[in-house]
């Protein structure tokens, strides 16, 4: 979300320097187009749901950039939640895949991030990181790309508390203590977080038979419908 800042912040220049053809098109089209350019998951969500768009939009002309990232992170968080609690199996365990590589990243080279991935809410700074890497765009296309495969499929029976324990422990080799750390997250060193949430994500290491329903787990919280 921090990554669209610098254009809440120049839309009304957007505005007045459109071309004739842009001012004859709804504005709400021209800020999700240019949204596309950076964040096809969140293009995709709003085209979808035009109702929450058309709301953003009072907002952002009202120029209240805090109220609409704070809209728009929780329409991507509702919609986005649930398809993915309904992606399909190959799907999620690509965005899992993906993720990892991520936190490969973050590890060597800005630890913070790895926090920052967890809680989702990344800086600018971790985002410019990725962008210089050409990393994040593949990051955010998955994501896209799980969207729309969850979207419009039924409820899969979610992974239950106790068999994601023994796939964490037994097949990813995660201690107590290490799930203690990630619950714990604010005051675990972000090297060391890095690290667990490396193993954490060793999709190939968990039983074939379970990858699908732990990939969908890691990628949906528990509140998706």
């Amino acid at each position: 979300m921090r990554r669209l800042l610098f254009f809440f912040a120049i839309i009304g220049l957007t505005a007045t320097v459109a071309t004739a053809e842009d001012i004859n098109r709804p504005m709400v089209d021209l800020w999700i187009n240019e949204i596309g350019t950076d964040d096809p998951l969140m293009q995709a969500i709003l085209k979808d749901h035009m109702d929450e768009a058309l709301q953003i939009d009072s907002l952002l002309q009202a120029e209240n950039v805090d109220a609409v990232q704070n809209a728009m992170a929780a329409v991507r968080l509702k919609y986005s939640n649930r398809a993915f609690s309904r992606a399909s199996d190959a799907t999620a365990i690509q965005v899992v895949k993906t993720t990892a590589e991520i936190i490969d990243f973050f590890s060597e080279n800005y630890p913070q991030g790895c926090f920052e991935l967890l809680h989702k809410q990344l800086s600018f700074k971790a985002a410019s990181i990725l962008d210089e890497k050409r990393i994040y765009s593949a990051y955010l296309e998955i994501q896209r790309l799980a969207y729309e495969d969850g979207k419009n499929r039924a409820p899969v029976e979610r992974m239950d508390i106790a068999t994601m324990y023994d796939v964490v422990t037994k097949d990813l080799g995660v201690s107590d203590d290490e799930i203690h750390m990630i619950v714990k997250s604010e005051s675990t060193p972000a090297p060391q977080l890095c690290s667990i949430m490396k193993k954490n994500l060793n999709i190939d290491a968990v039983r074939e038979s379970q990858r699908g329903q732990y990939a969908r787990a890691n990628i949906a919280s528990k509140r998706a419908e």
